[in-house]
C-alpha cells in the first residue's frame, strides 16, 4: 500500500466524522504499538487491515525491538542477507516469548519423573509437541512418559525392560518412528502407538565397538549412528539393513552427530569435527576445535553450528565459510557442556556441572537464568515446543510454562 493511499483511508474515515488507530500518525501508532508485546502485533493486529500491515511489515521496527531486548549485542549470531519477509517479526516474537518465560521462574513449573529408571539416562527425546517424553538408560529399559497437561496431574509411563542388551546411549526420532543405538552394537526402531513402544526391527552393526550417537534427517528419512570403534553408518529407513554409507573419520571414538540434508558433522575424543558431504559422498574437511579439549556437544541448524568442549566453552561454525570456526565463547559452565539447543529465540546448554544455562542466542550470548538439576551430572537435554526435559541418574525433571488452570 502506497502512502498515498494510506492518507486516502485516513480522510475517507475523517470525512465520516470517525477517529480510530488508522487517522493516527504513523509515530503515535508506533508508540501505542511499543506498549503490546510482539505477538499481538503480528498474529493480530498487523492482520487488521492493509494499513497495518504496511506500517508493521517494516523490518527495522523489530530490529529495534530486538536490540532494546538485547542491546550491544549482534542478533543473529552470524549476520546472513538472505532472510524471508517474516524472519525479522517471527524472531522478535519468539525472543519476546522466550525472555519474559525464562526471566520470570514463576511463570515456569517443574516436574520430577522419579522411578523411571535405575541408572543414568543417556537418550532422551520429546515428542508430539512435548506432550510424550521418551528415554533410554544404562539399565538397558526405554521409557515412554505421557506428560499430564497440569502438574499435579499423573504422568502415565509405559516401560520396555531389556530394550537392548546393552546400555542405551542415544534417541533420535524420523515422524513417529524412534530409533534407539546401545553398547549392544544395534540401532533399534519402535512405533510409537496408544500401548507404548512396539518394537519395528533392528539393524545389527557389522563394527567392533559399541554405538554411542545417533541422529537423522527426517526430510531424506535417512539416519546415522557412529561408534566407538571410529566408524559413521548412514542407512535409508525406507530400505533394508545395510548401511547405504560407511566411513570412518575419526582416530578417537565418534561421541555425537548431528546431520541435514547435505552434511553429516562428527564430533570425537580426536579433538576435531568431521565435515561429510552426503551429495560428493566424501569428506568435505576436518576441524580441530580446540587443542586443549575435545568436543562434546553439538547442534547445526542450515546457518550456524554451535559446538560444546569439555572445557565449557562454545565454539562457531560457520557453513557458508565451509564450516570455519569463527567464534567462541566462554560459558557460565564450570564442566563439560553435554547438551546444546537453539532456536530464534533461547540458546539452551546442560554440564556436568548439573547446571542448565539458557541465554540469548546472540553475538555474545546473555544469560536469561540457570536452572540446577537435582539429581547429579547432567547427561541429556531436548527443548520443544516450551518443554524443556533434563535427564541424568535415574531421574527426568521437565521445566515447561504453567498451565492456565492450576490443579489445587
Amino acid at each position: 500500500m502506497s502512502k498515498e493511499e494510506l492518507a486516502s483511508c485516513s480522510e475517507e474515515s475523517l470525512g465520516k466524522g470517525i477517529l480510530n488507530l488508522i487517522d493516527l500518525p504513523v509515530e503515535i501508532f508506533l508508540h501505542i504499538c511499543s506498549f503490546l508485546d510482539a505477538s499481538s502485533l503480528v498474529h493480530g493486529l498487523s492482520l487488521t487491515c492493509k494499513q497495518f500491515h504496511y506500517i508493521l511489515n517494516d523490518n527495522s521496527i523489530w530490529k529495534v525491538r530486538i536490540s532494546q531486548i538485547w542491546p550491544n549485542v549482534s542478533y543473529p549470531t552470524l549476520p546472513t542477507v538472505d532472510k524471508d519477509e517474516l524472519f525479522w517479526k517471527l524472531s522478535c516474537v519468539a525472543i519476546e516469548r522466550q525472555t519474559k518465560l525464562w526471566r520470570n521462574k514463576d511463570l515456569l513449573e517443574r516436574i520430577s519423573l522419579n522411578n523411571a529408571h535405575y541408572s543414568t539416562i543417556d537418550g532422551l527425546l520429546l515428542m508430539h509437541g512435548g506432550s510424550i517424553c521418551i528415554s533410554g538408560g544404562r539399565d538397558r529399559s526405554l521409557v515412554l512418559c505421557h506428560l499430564s497437561k497440569d502438574e499435579c496431574g499423573h504422568h502415565e509411563s509405559i516401560t520396555v525392560s531389556n530394550a537392548h542388551d546393552g546400555w542405551i546411549w542415544d534417541l533420535t526420532a524420523i515422524n513417529n518412528t524412534i530409533y534407539s543405538c546401545s553398547w549392544d552394537r544395534s540401532v533399534k526402531a519402535w512405533s510409537i502407538t496408544n500401548s507404548g513402544l512396539i518394537p519395528v526391527t533392528t539393524y545389527g552393526m557389522i563394527v567392533l565397538g559399541a554405538l554411542l550417537c545417533v541422529t537423522s534427517c527426517p526430510k531424506l528419512a535417512l539416519f546415522a549412528t557412529g561408534s566407538y570403534c571410529k566408524k559413521v553408518l548412514v542407512f535409508d529407513s525406507r530400505s533394508g539393513h545395510t548401511p547405504i554409507t560407511k566411513y570412518q573419520p575419526h582416530q578417537g571414538a565418534v561421541i555425537r552427530l548431528a546431520m541435514n540434508s547435505n552434511y553429516i558433522l562428527s564430533a570425537s575424543e580426536d579433538k576435531t569435527v568431521n565435515i561429510w558431504d552426503q551429495r560428493a559422498g566424501r569428506t568435505m574437511k576436518s576441524i580441530t576445535i580446540s587443542k586443549e579439549s575435545f568436543p562434546r556437544s553439538m547442534y547445526m541448524q542450515e546457518e550456524i553450528v554451535y559446538v560444546g568442549d569439555a572445557n565449557a566453552k562454545l565454539h562457531i561454525l560457520d557453513p557458508k565459510q565451509d564450516f570455519e570456526p569463527v567464534k567462541s565463547y566462554k560459558t557460565n559452565h564450570l564442566k563439560s557442556i553435554t547438551g546444546i539447543y537453539v532456536d530464534s529465540g533461547c540458546l539452551i546448554t546442560s554440564s556436568l556441572d548439573r547446571t542448565v544455562q539458557i541465554s540469548s542466542p546472540t553475538d555474545p550470548p546473555q544469560t536469561l537464568t540457570s536452572l540446577q538439576y537435582s539429581n547429579g551430572e547432567i547427561a541429556s537435554i531436548d527443548y520443544l515446543n516450551e518443554v524443556l526435559a533434563v535427564s541424568g541418574v535415574d531421574n527426568i525433571e521437565i521445566w515447561r510454562p504453567k498451565a492456565r488452570t492450576m490443579c489445587s
